[in-house]
């Protein structure tokens, strides 16, 4: 069985870098706020960012393929992620070396090293495992293409051409016609998201309406959920509705940024979507508890 690990530190460094500018920028900023949800949703966003440049440094550093006789698998971090790539599926490969350029879909990348779902220029939608830009190894199959950056390049080549995988050119076409709508695994969060913000919206101004909110409710809290603003029950339902309307442009902005990723990949124009309901059930929880508070 033939193995090849992918070298290269810039690009651990760079991510290691970032993160330490993220917590260190977080953590100022959540030294200064004196608000509940800013506070509240800095917090999510410092443990979120750390998850995600801590997978994607460990990603990184433990990359390797290995060639058996009917698979090319790629591991990383162990064996937690590990990816068969069918050798008969593989129509044929390309070199490049250089400036990656693309769109990145999701992931994480510079000039000179690429994880993720990206398009890249002339290849198309690509799983990228690109530790370092001097060899890149582009695999093309029917769904998916691939992109490795073997540090024995010459011989991971020469395993391919043996499994009878040769060099080939392609273009890429983008899909303009893909329509989301029609997808059940973006409308059913789409419909989720839209109830939870009709709720977020409406609530407060129905229970307004039936005076089921006190005279005198919190309108703004510290970081440790303190009321350091009263005012009157009119102006918390207020307060509210404009959260709820917030809500709605952000999950109009990324309805809009979903359908521009669809036309490269269906499954990372999900993604924008899952960010507006994670976003709104916060908001709802929020309402949720000061009612259940201080009603």
């Amino acid at each position: 069985m033939d193995s090849y690990v992918s070298k290269g530190w810039r690009g651990f460094g760079f991510m290691l870098l970032m993160t330490i500018l993220y917590n260190i920028l977080i953590l100022i900023t959540l030294r200064f706020t004196n608000s509940y949800i800013v506070s509240s949703l800095l917090k999510l966003i410092l443990v979120s960012c750390n998850i995600y440049q801590v997978y994607y440094m460990l990603l990184y550093s433990s990359l390797k393929c290995t060639f058996n006789e009917e698979n090319l698998v790629i591991y990383a971090i162990g064996s937690l992620k590990k990816i068969i790539v069918p050798l008969n599926e593989i129509e044929g490969y390309t070199m490049s070396t250089g400036t990656i350029k693309g769109v990145k879909l999701n992931g994480i990348a510079t000039n000179s090293f690429a994880l993720g779902r990206f398009v890249i220029d002339k290849i198309g939608i690509s799983r990228m495992f690109v530790t370092d830009n001097k060899n890149i190894v582009y695999l093309k199959t029917k769904d998916m293409n691939y992109g490795l950056s073997p540090e024995n390049y010459e011989k991971f080549e020469e395993t391919l051409i043996g499994h009878d995988v040769h060099r080939v050119e392609w273009k890429y076409k983008v899909n303009n016609s893909y329509n989301l709508h029609k997808d059940k695994y973006f409308i059913f969060p789409l419909m989720i998201v839209s109830i939870i913000i009709l709720i977020l919206t409406l609530n407060p101004f129905i229970l307004y309406l039936k005076h089921m909110i006190p005279n005198t409710m919190p309108l703004n809290f510290d970081a440790n959920f303190t009321p350091i603003k009263m005012g009157t029950g009119k102006q918390f339902a207020f307060t509210q509705m404009i959260y709820g309307v917030l809500n709605m442009a952000l999950l109009f902005c990324m309805y809009y940024a979903s359908y521009f990723c669809a036309k490269y990949d269906r499954k990372s124009a999900y993604k924008f979507i899952y960010m507006s309901l994670f976003v709104a059930m916060i908001f709802l929880i929020m309402q949720f508890k000061i009612l259940i508070n201080f009603r």
